[in-house]
């Protein structure tokens, strides 16, 4: 049988530039974290598109107005000119907090409604390479309220601006469940999103923010002999995650989900894009890691499902990483591009990585 091909995006494939606009005040934040040369080097690699994570929420606190400090809009005006001189799709991400006891506020219009009519008034005739995704991962809200929201958000958002792509994503936490529930906006620049993350028992081993840092060594494909133990006096979490595991830690268990995301695009019409994707590296083994990349890339590929992954300098990022010797400069890792590229992961991803 043929396999479903989604309706393209206007991009392909990139990564997500994290830890720069997310979880601080505006004076906290370093403008210069990224610069016009980590945009140079992203398209080097085979990317046409950044996804900006940016935690408005945070940044702008003086309810109700909720007005984008001046030093932001600097940052993003900037950012947008280099997507317009690079030809660099880049994607505003309104991200939220999303530790695992977080929850998104049934109230949450009222701080997007007035930075998203901030932000189309401002960049409404800014170039195509401009992208606005409305929500990161929603979770905690009914799906029908959430639906409500974003349905009046999009029109808020078209009525000034008729110009740009603008990505939506379904309640909890971007799922495809959630994703089929959301309206039919029937809109010729919509795009649909979705995260992945499975089996989310390997890919985030040890992460303390998803309750996780116990289970760590989980190998993918599941293999009982490699397996550790189950913790000491293990949560109800931590049991149900080992009992699960291997049926969830295959590799047709992963590849199961994708099909369904581009019958999804042909039914609606409109493309469809995994915002992020990615494994934790101080725990996960490394070659194992980058297989579980290598898959679910050609799964992405093969079916013209658009991508960034999650990230760039992070614990989920692209370099080689010695976590114990680890230098920072202005909360940035030192890193040497491309010298400290992880060649076997960027290659494993389907971007490039041998550089002259």
């Amino acid at each position: 049988m043929e396999m479903i091909k989604a309706v393209p995006a206007p991009f392909t494939k990139g990564i997500n530039f994290t830890n720069w606009l997310e979880y601080r005040r505006a004076e906290e934040i370093v403008p210069d974290f990224y610069t016009r040369q980590d945009f140079i080097d992203v398209k080097g690699l085979g990317c046409d598109v950044v996804r900006l994570p940016i935690h408005f929420e945070r940044i702008c606190e003086e309810a109700p107005a909720y007005a984008i400090p001046e030093k932001i809009l600097e940052i993003l005006d900037k950012v947008a000119v280099w997507a317009e001189e690079l030809q660099l799709y880049v994607i505003f991400d309104f991200h939220n907090n999303t530790h695992v006891d977080s929850r998104t506020s049934e109230d949450v219009e009222q701080v997007l409604l007035p930075i998203w009519t901030q932000l189309a008034k401002r960049y409404k005739d800014a170039s195509e390479y401009l992208v606005f995704e409305l929500m990161n991962e929603p979770h905690g809200i009914e799906i029908p309220v959430w639906n409500d929201i974003i349905a009046r958000l999009f029109r808020s958002v078209r009525e000034i601006d008729k110009k740009h792509y603008i990505i939506v994503g379904g309640a909890d936490w971007n799922s495809f469940s959630a994703m089929k529930t959301l309206p039919d906006f029937q809109d010729d620049k919509v795009i649909y999103t979705f995260h992945f993350y499975d089996p989310h028992t390997f890919t985030h081993q040890g992460a303390s923010w998803a309750h996780l840092e116990r289970m760590i060594h989980i190998p993918f494909p599941y293999d009982e002999k490699k397996m550790p133990p189950l913790p000491d006096n293990p949560t109800e979490d931590e049991k149900e995650r080992f009992t699960s595991y291997p049926e969830q830690g295959t590799i047709d268990a992963v590849e199961k989900f994708f099909d369904r995301y581009a019958e999804f695009s042909r039914e609606r019409n409109a493309p469809v894009y995994c915002g992020e994707f990615g494994c934790f590296a101080p725990f996960a083994d490394h070659a194992e890691r980058v297989n579980w990349y290598r898959i679910v890339a050609t799964l992405l590929e093969e079916r013209g499902i658009a991508r960034t992954s999650w990230d760039y300098y992070g614990g989920f990022g692209i370099f080689s990483v010695d976590w114990s010797n680890m230098r920072f400069r202005n909360g940035r890792p030192e890193f040497r591009f491309p010298q400290d590229l992880d060649t076997e992961l960027v290659k494993a991803m389907g971007l490039h990585s041998e550089f002259k």
